[in-house]
């Protein structure tokens, strides 16, 4: 792990000389490393061969890291193949104030207005929720006859990352609807915002750890996504989540609610095996073609289905948290990034 990203300077500080941390011969030393933009690509995505690094390594603020080269072994580096290469790029890289977004958000304000609000101010961090779902999987799933959670506080290895006192969860934990064996699910992913100088070394390295080593004893997450938080709790670092449940949206109680961003690869791309499947395909791929409502902005909550005794929905459907339309606004941004996916395939299968 670099340790620029938690030093003062960032214009001076230090830069490991190695095969897999490079900055080209003409990388200009007074860029200052508190926010860049991050992207994480593996070789399923695209095939950076020697010429592709000899050419970006011309830009000046331009540094590229190769975990594949001797960070990690070849065999672990293929094990991130996946969204489990956004927690990796995390810990790898130097830049101070990160924020990851996936590729299929659609985002409508400026996201770096959330640095801003009082939760990043205070601790250097913003997570949202995701949805609540009740079953006996991943945070709640059965460790060895235990629930997840319970036994990750109660056996995680707190001296070998120095973390005192043992097994205290935070009141913050113990509220979790994860925790209280509620929700399978606790945080989305989609857009992580982390100070990573605030967050310290010790945070960082039990990321690391759930990703290279407790992923692969238990499924604990769909993906990446429970990842991040966890590591702060285990680190017993603040962190802050959104009061809001699964809508990301910005204001406060005396302003008027304003959509932030929306995530859903359904929504960029509703008929990803093309319009010859539609005959089949689902009433929520008919929705997601042209959407006009969303759930309003409320607490967290469960899904109410008291109104439909015995019936079955999609993971998607908040069913009894109510609807509200989509602002106008929201079709033209949805257009755009419609359009830049179909260019982006079309630049891809080229």
């Amino acid at each position: 792990m670099d340790n620029a990203a938690f030093e003062d300077s960032f214009a001076s500080a230090t830069h490991p000389t190695s095969p897999f941390y490079r900055r080209g011969k003409s990388f200009d030393r007074s860029v200052v490393r508190g926010r860049a933009a991050m992207v994480c690509l593996h070789d399923a995505m695209l095939n950076m061969g020697q010429e592709s690094y000899d050419v970006l390594g011309t830009e000046s603020s331009f540094r590229y890291i190769t975990v594949s080269r001797g960070i990690i072994s070849k065999e672990m580096a293929s094990k991130f193949r996946s969204w489990w290469i956004k927690p990796l790029a995390m810990y790898y890289t130097d830049v101070r104030h990160v924020m990851l977004l996936d590729v299929d958000d659609v985002i409508l304000k400026d996201p770096a207005i959330v640095r801003s609000l009082d939760g990043y101010v205070k601790t250097g961090t913003t997570f949202f929720y995701d949805r609540v779902i009740t079953q006996r999987r991943f945070l709640t799933g059965n460790d060895s006859g235990e629930m997840y959670v319970h036994k990750l506080l109660r056996e995680f290895d707190y001296a070998r990352f120095n973390v005192s006192k043992g097994l205290a969860p935070s009141q913050q934990m113990l509220n979790t609807f994860a925790y209280r064996g509620k929700s399978i699910h606790e945080m989305d992913s989609s857009m992580v915002l982390i100070d990573k100088k605030r967050a310290g070394k010790t945070v960082m390295d039990i990321l690391f750890w759930f990703i290279t080593e407790e992923r692969f004893r238990f499924t604990y997450s769909w993906g990446d996504k429970e990842t991040f938080w966890l590591a702060f709790e285990m680190a017993r670092a603040p962190y802050f989540f959104t009061p809001w449940g699964y809508m990301p949206v910005q204001g406060s109680d005396d302003e008027e609610a304003e959509i932030l961003y929306m995530n859903g690869k359904a929504l960029i791309d509703p008929y990803p095996q093309g319009i010859g499947f539609i005959q089949k395909a689902k009433q929520n791929n008919l929705f997601n073609t042209v959407p006009t409502h969303m759930t309003p902005r409320q607490q967290r909550r469960q899904i109410d289905k008291a109104g439909y005794p015995g019936k079955k929905f999609n993971t998607e459907c908040l069913v009894g948290m109510g609807a509200t339309p989509l602002p106008e606004y929201f079709s033209q941004n949805l257009l755009r990034r419609r359009h830049r996916h179909g260019c982006s395939g079309l630049i891809t299968a080229l």
